[in-house]
């Protein structure tokens, strides 16, 4: 079985790659992406069809602990301040000393640069 990272990794990946506001629909659809790419790397997350794409109650819950410790303004779409950014490269700072291969082989696979 390979390494796995965690979905936060993911998430955090998505708000300091995004030039924009995120929806959770948009990083909901990476998950997605990541089943449909075979990418065994990454934790599972529970994923439900809505019109347009998919939702994900984790990243909802991610985007509102970003909200609820002041890191980010709005629900969705979200605006990540820069602490949340801050926490962001925190959160993959560590997935990288853990699980380095893995991070930059999801990374690549959705097109991320891998910081």
């Amino acid at each position: 079985m390979a390494e796995e990272i965690s979905p936060e990794a993911i998430m955090a990946f998505a708000v300091l790659q995004s030039k924009r506001s995120l929806q959770i629909e948009d990083v909901s659809r990476l998950f997605f992406e990541i089943r449909q790419k075979g990418l065994e790397e990454v934790e599972k997350v529970a994923l439900r069809r809505v019109p347009g794409g998919f939702y994900s109650d984790d990243v909802e819950a991610f985007f509102g602990r970003l909200l609820a410790a002041g890191f980010a303004t709005a629900r969705s779409p979200i605006t990540v301040l820069e602490n949340g950014k801050a926490l962001c490269k925190a959160i993959l700072e560590k997935e990288r000393e853990l699980h380095p291969a893995a991070l930059e082989k999801v990374a690549l696979t959705l097109g991320f640069d891998p910081l």
